[in-house]
Formats: structure tokens, sequence, C-alpha cells
């Protein structure tokens, strides 16, 4: 009985520690706030460029009727904002032009 509250402890512990990243809706920056659904144009203009911008390309299937769907490809990017040691690294995530996503990280690295 012992043994099996000692594993149980110790999946919680692993859990909690592996979901060090967390979802948010919103984001403020220095120009305003962001939310998830703002256009990419929207969040340069509010939070300027990121730190980091990564892209790839992701294959999505698109149904047009019950009987006709397709596979599209479309654009993905990351962009990583590190506001400084006093907050956490935002990752805004943009699914062709728009933001689908925005998770929230560890604190930022100081500003030289």
């Amino acid at each position: 009985m012992r043994r099996k509250i000692i594993l149980l402890c110790f999946l919680l512990i692993l859990l909690m520690v592996s979901s060090a990243a967390v979802s948010a809706y919103a984001m403020s920056c220095g120009g305003g706030v962001i939310t998830t659904g703002d256009r990419s144009s929207d969040v340069l203009a509010k939070c300027g460029s990121p730190n980091v911008k990564e892209s790839h390309q992701e294959e999505v299937g698109r149904r047009f009727d019950a009987n006709t769907k397709e596979k599209v490809s479309i654009t993905v990017e990351e962009w990583t904002y590190d506001l400084g040691p006093d907050q956490l690294i935002r990752i805004v995530t943009i699914k062709n032009a728009m933001g689908t996503n925005i998770q929230e990280t560890h604190y930022g690295a100081p500003k030289p």
C-alpha cells in the first residue's frame, strides 16, 4: 500500500513539472492586448517583432461537403516574445495569418 502511495505522489509531481507551459487566452503588450483570433498584423502592431520567429508547413484536411474532402498545406508560425526576467516568455502560434494560441512558459532572460 505504501508503495502505491509513493508511486502516486511521484506521478503527480511528474505531471505538475511536465505542465510547465500553460495556454493563455490573452497577452498584454506595450501597444495593447492581443487575444487568440487576432490577425498577425494586429499582433505585430501591438507587440512588435518577436524575439524568435519559426515556421513550418502543416497538412490539414478541409471538407467541402459530405462527399468532398481535400488536404491543404498551411503555414504555421511560432512567435516567441521574451519580455524580460519579471515576465513569462510567451509563444504566439499563428496559422494562416491568425493567432490561434498563446502559450506561457518560463521567465525570460535578463536584459543586457
